[in-house]
């Protein structure tokens, strides 16, 4: 459907009336993680873990660059088991999945050291537009258990919502319209902080770098005239 015309100009207007700039910012989020990963993997980590993998194939494409690692997906037994369907059908190794709702139970330690993950090796992990979807209290839950399963040297990169002047959690672009979608339904985005309040939450992790809207425009040229929507922002932590 992306080669089509039709579609691509019936994205591009529901876009401008949504969240300008958000498609331009998800490519270059996906960018920008899939490079801090790679860079890790070069480095001596030798394990990956997708939090909320949903459908993305990076643990998948990035087995063939580097087979010596091992990766782990964590998602929503609903979601994943379309995943694991379609996997099995591609024949993709070394690449376990482990089914738990996130945002009720939290991480099971027990289910995903049982699965073959080894907390004495380091690991990258990942939580990319999961985490604004949870508490506070969930997410510094999170924070702790990845931490201790974690050895020195692995990293963490996540994405956040960056509260506005007023405490709302939005992305600046976003217009009426979506405002009033979100208050019909229930504000979804249920965290959010700044980069001052983060590096006190996120503890024992250690801040390492911010990404936002103006890190991922130098990532790419000719994106003078493009919009990027500002309001999520990727950090990368360490143990």
């Amino acid at each position: 459907m992306l080669r089509q015309s039709w579609f691509r100009r019936i994205a591009r207007l529901i876009e401008r009336i949504t969240i300008p700039g958000i498609l331009v910012h998800y490519a270059l989020r996906k960018k920008c993680i899939c490079e801090l990963l790679r860079s890790a993997l070069n480095n001596g980590v030798t394990q990956v873990v997708v939090l909320g993998a949903g459908f993305d194939p990076l643990s998948s494409e990035l087995q063939r660059e580097f087979p010596d690692t091992q990766s782990w997906e964590i998602d929503h037994p609903a979601t994943q088991r379309h995943k694991v369907r379609a996997c099995s059908e591609t024949g993709v190794e070394r690449l376990h999945f482990v089914a738990i709702d996130l945002s009720t139970m939290g991480l099971d330690r027990d289910a995903l050291i049982s699965s073959g993950f080894d907390p004495t090796k380091r690991t990258f992990w990942i939580a990319e537009g999961l985490l604004m979807y949870f508490p506070a209290d969930i997410v510094s839950s999170l924070m702790k258990t990845l931490s201790s399963l974690s050895a020195a040297g692995s990293q963490f990169a996540f994405t956040f919502m960056e509260k506005q002047h007023h405490g709302r959690i939005r992305f600046d672009s976003q217009t009426r319209l979506v405002d009033w979608w979100l208050r019909t339904r229930g504000e979804p985005f249920l965290w959010g902080s700044t980069r001052s309040e983060l590096s006190e939450f996120i503890q024992p992790w250690r801040l390492i770098r911010f990404f936002d809207d103006k890190h991922l425009r130098d990532m790419a040229a000719d994106l003078s005239d493009q919009i990027i929507a500002k309001g999520e922002v990727i950090c990368l932590a360490a143990i």
